[in-house]
């Protein structure tokens, strides 16, 4: 018991080498991305404002902006930190907000494009419209899905 306390003494008396004083207090910081709350020192908010124009981005969406750059390197920082925003706006609004609607759709998309491939796979066997939204409207409900699973 004695171990775990000294080490967590340690950890928080900012251990590991780091001088200790105000520019090394962990400040709240919130992703302007995603939203992710994280605790960060002065200095490195400061870099990573740097490095993405002003605005302060969490780890995990550096790294989709980096991805993003790399397959569209005509792209700005500014305008890959933008997009990816607007990623997670999309998310955190569809997602978040009803979760079953959300894996209902991507079971639709993932239907679809098995659809697709089918049709192109085997030739004409499948009816064009079927993998397309057209067709979709046409096929009427035959129960409801109200009872309960036991």
């Amino acid at each position: 018991m004695q171990g775990a306390a000294a080490l967590q003494r340690s950890n928080s008396d900012g251990g590991g080498g780091m001088a200790a004083g105000a520019d090394q207090e962990a400040r709240s910081v919130r992703c302007e991305c995603c939203g992710m709350a994280e605790e960060c020192t002065p200095r490195y908010i400061g870099r990573v404002r740097e490095r993405f124009h002003g605005k302060w981005v969490c780890g995990l969406c550096s790294e989709a902006v980096k991805e993003r750059q790399k397959r569209e390197p005509a792209l700005t920082v500014d305008g890959a930190v933008d997009a990816h925003a607007a990623l997670c706006e999309r998310f955190n609004s569809t997602v978040r907000l009803n979760p079953k609607l959300s894996l209902a759709s991507s079971m639709r998309d993932i239907a679809r494009k098995s659809c697709q491939h089918r049709a192109t796979a085997t030739g004409a066997d499948v009816i064009p419209s079927a993998c397309s939204g057209a067709g979709a409207a046409t096929m009427a409900r035959s129960t409801s899905c109200a009872l309960p699973y036991v």
